[in-house]
């Protein structure tokens, strides 16, 4: 009853590690190799740029598949992948709920906006917030339930 408990503990928190370090790469890119942080969202507005927009929900579902595959590796068991798969659709939902209440921003960005600058006065589009709990639930059931799937013995 511990295996299946700690599987969805640990691959929940690897997942979210995952999603952070995919967006620190994706920043670090954006300034060791690119024209700066200011080119991850387009001149003058608060929307994404291409890289941005293609980028969220890649590293959203490339975590999921990996979480769940992680979770049904440890677990061994269906059910801890559906209730991981419950899990993030559940704290993505309540995080989707929070950040919605903050208003979005209406007026132009000022060129150089920081990290902590976009935090504070910015907010992700609508359509990601709605879609990431959705994607990311069905990432985990698909790495968990279909590429973790036991291998029948010869």
């Amino acid at each position: 009853m511990l295996r299946p408990v700690l599987a969805v503990v640990v691959a929940y928190i690897a997942m979210n590690a995952l999603i952070l370090g995919g967006f620190a790469v994706l920043l670090i890119a954006a300034l060791l190799f690119g024209p700066g942080p200011d080119r991850l969202l387009r001149p003058g507005s608060w929307q994404g740029g291409v890289s941005l927009t293609v980028a969220a929900p890649g590293i959203t579902l490339v975590a999921g598949l990996l979480g769940g595959w992680f979770c049904a590796t440890i677990a061994r068991r269906r059910a801890a992948v559906i209730a991981m798969a419950a899990l993030v659709l559940l704290l993505g939902g309540l995080t989707a709920v929070f950040t919605l209440q903050k208003p979005a921003p209406t007026g132009p960005r000022e060129p150089g906006l920081t990290v902590a600058g976009f935090r504070e006065e910015g907010r992700e589009p609508t359509w990601l917030v709605l879609l990431n709990p959705v994607l990311g639930a069905a990432a985990v059931l698909a790495g968990g339930l279909l590429i973790a799937r036991p291998r029948a013995r010869a």
